[in-house]
């Protein structure tokens, strides 16, 4: 199991100026054991200037994951393939603008593991997406959950990844505009929730209300170091 794990927002639809942001989602993850990109916004530009705001070295990635295809998910790996040729993107299906930008997509169908204490739901499908998640687990505390727009719903992926590995200790991601049974029954599996992307304003109010010890605010840049002290 992973001993640290250091998330860090490069893209969300909250702003936090100087950085640069739109309707998008990309998260760095860094571990004591590994290094991941999570999805790639919409825009290379944005992923570019954010990336170097904050510091980041593509060169030190072990891999990246698509949680979909849709735009604002993997518009940016335009910029990561330019900077990195031939990583290895974790995907949930077969698609050729990856290896268009010099990508090497691997299709994960079921639950398996990718990198060391790090496992994808496998596919999941709703709305007419095909998603996947990831899932890291961290010594001690149980696991994390990183999502991209949460379409098969917040609520099953949750409950997937808790029949997976066990207790959860945060979930972060887009939950794609969640009634608030869902998030009742996120917050019921979770030590933390992390609403981001398209979760909605309403989503981020009623957890911080109902649930102010387990919500964490996400926006652009936002960095959050596991476990919390």
């Amino acid at each position: 199991m992973v001993k640290w794990i250091r998330l860090m927002v490069i893209n969300d639809n909250k702003p936090n100026p100087p950085l640069l942001n739109d309707w998008g989602w990309s998260i760095f993850i860094e571990t004591d054991k590994w290094i991941l990109l999570y999805d790639a916004d919409t825009e290379p530009r944005i992923m570019e200037n954010n990336i170097k705001a904050l510091g980041i070295d593509l060169n030190r990635v072990n891999a990246a994951f698509l949680s979909h295809y849709h735009a604002d998910h993997y518009g940016g790996f335009k910029y990561i393939g330019k900077v990195r040729k031939g990583l290895t993107v974790y995907v949930p299906e077969v698609d050729n603008i990856l290896r268009k930008w010099d990508l090497n997509p691997i299709t994960v169908n079921d639950s398996r593991e990718i990198l060391e204490d790090a496992v994808t739901t496998g596919i999941m499908s709703g709305m007419g997406v095909y998603e996947h998640s990831l899932i890291v687990k961290l010594s001690g505390y149980g696991s994390v959950v990183v999502v991209g727009c949460s379409h098969p719903g917040i609520d099953k992926i949750v409950k997937r990844s808790h029949e997976l590995l066990g207790d959860i200790y945060l979930v972060i991601g887009g939950f794609h505009g969640p009634s608030r049974q869902q998030l009742d029954i996120v917050a019921r599996y979770s030590r933390y929730v992390c609403p981001a992307h398209c979760s909605g304003d309403e989503a981020r109010h009623y957890m911080s209300v109902h649930y102010r010890d387990k919500y964490c605010d996400v926006r652009t840049g936002t960095v959050i170091n596991l476990p919390i002290t």
